[in-house]
């Protein structure tokens, strides 16, 4: 009675789907007819039963597959990601340390240049006062040489000059002395002369 009714509710439901679709019930008629003792409806049943057991299990196969797919997926994207974020971290890593090896060589340049600059004004400033000091006792060496040689000079041209006046005066008094003597001399003979003339043209007693 229970296969009869759940038949009819088939046919009935089958008849609406041809209906719908617009197919004759004729034409997909499969001889279950409601008769006998219901042996067509339960095998029906039993096709219906395996075959939704059928869907059943390919709908969890597939499920299942794509769950394991998804699965696959996440930890691929999973590995991916970590790789990823290895390969960034790596990639902070070998940049921070090329950074600072970076940074410290170009201190270490800067510093040396610093240092190598400040060797050279050091050596620029000592040889520029060596050389001013040089210059400064050259200086002074040559005025004192040349005071030196001036006062020399000078000493000396007076020392000349006042022995050549001393000389002149000495020759003026020597020859104005002798002068005096030759005077005294010459005026002396003059006067023997006269005298000598005189005694001569004298006459006699």
């Amino acid at each position: 009675m229970r296969s009869t009714q759940a038949l009819g509710v088939f046919d009935t439901k089958k008849a609406r789907c041809l209906t719908v679709i617009g197919l004759d019930d004729q034409l997909l008629n499969q001889g279950l007819v409601a008769v006998g003792n219901g042996q067509a409806a339960c095998g029906f049943r039993v096709v219906c039963a395996a075959g939704a057991e059928a869907a059943g299990f390919a709908a969890g196969a597939f499920a299942a597959f794509f769950a394991a797919g998804f699965l696959a997926a996440f930890l691929a994207a999973g590995f991916f990601a970590a790789g990823f974020l290895a390969a960034t971290f790596l990639a902070g890593a070998f940049l921070a340390t090329t950074f600072l090896a970076a940074a410290f060589l170009a201190g270490a340049f800067l510093a040396t240049t610093f240092l190598a600059g400040a060797f050279l004004a050091t050596t620029f400033l000592a040889t520029a006062f060596l050389a001013g000091a040089f210059l400064a006792a050259t200086f002074l060496a040559g005025a004192f040489l040349a005071t030196t040689f001036f006062a020399t000079t000078f000493l000396a041209g007076a020392f000349f000059a006042g022995a050549a006046f001393l000389a002149a005066g000495f020759f003026a008094v020597a020859i104005s002395i002798l002068l005096d003597q030759v005077t005294k001399s010459t005026l002396c003979t003059l006067e023997r002369t006269k005298r000598f003339m005189a005694l001569e043209h004298a006459p006699t007693p």
